[in-house]
């Protein structure tokens, strides 16, 4: 195990997206979502790098309209525009998804940056998480890479009954990671740096 800054987390996972030619601002999103994740205790390294390799397979899609079980919505990519997207319209929307941690972490970072209310089903309509009061709270671990269906919408009255939920809270600053598939995080981000030449170092004002 190595340890790592949640700073790291952020700079490494941006950098490792961009050298699989993913967009910026979709990187940046999962670097934040990552950040999250890791500072409220929960796993994404693993589920990063999987990530990027359904996207260079084309296994994923980042289209909010199109989707099918064989090719979920990149949550891990897409989520935070996901989440504000049916924040700002008020609608409800409902697909197949990939790594759905990635959208509960966007619904906690909206939340607590908008304090909207959120909530999150399953295909039978059973409460998977949901926010309030800038905080989210969530009814199952959130350590699975199984492709599901969901809906997500706004709400103003939750029937809870008698399911209990956890509050995810911060409490990390300094994460340990499983060294190997940290190595290979940074092995792809290093990628992204241009190798010096003449050319690099005329663009850059030598």
């Amino acid at each position: 195990m190595i340890s790592v800054s949640l700073n790291e987390i952020y700079s490494e996972t941006y950098k490792a997206l961009r050298s699989v030619n993913i967009e910026w601002s979709l990187a940046k999103d999962c670097a934040n979502k990552a950040k999250w994740l890791a500072q409220h205790g929960e796993n994404f390294l693993g589920s990063i790098l999987k990530t990027a390799d359904l996207y260079q397979k084309q296994d994923i899609t980042i289209s909010i309209n199109e989707n099918t079980n064989e090719k979920p919505l990149a949550s891990a990519l897409v989520a935070l525009l996901l989440v504000e997207y049916i924040s700002a319209n008020r609608i409800t929307w409902e697909g197949y998804i990939d790594n759905t941690k990635f959208l509960i972490a966007a619904m906690g970072i909206v939340a607590e940056e908008q304090q909207i209310y959120l909530i999150l089903e399953d295909e039978k309509k059973n409460i998977v998480a949901f926010t309030k009061d800038k905080t989210i709270h969530v009814k199952s671990n959130l350590d699975t890479n199984i492709p599901s269906y969901c809906f997500l919408r706004e709400y103003d009255f939750i029937d809870r009954k008698n399911i209990k939920y956890k509050n995810l809270k911060k409490n990390k600053d300094v994460i340990k990671l499983n060294d190997k598939c940290w190595d290979r995080l940074q092995s792809m981000a290093f990628e992204t740096y241009v190798p010096e030449s003449e050319a690099s170092k005329s663009g850059a004002g030598y």
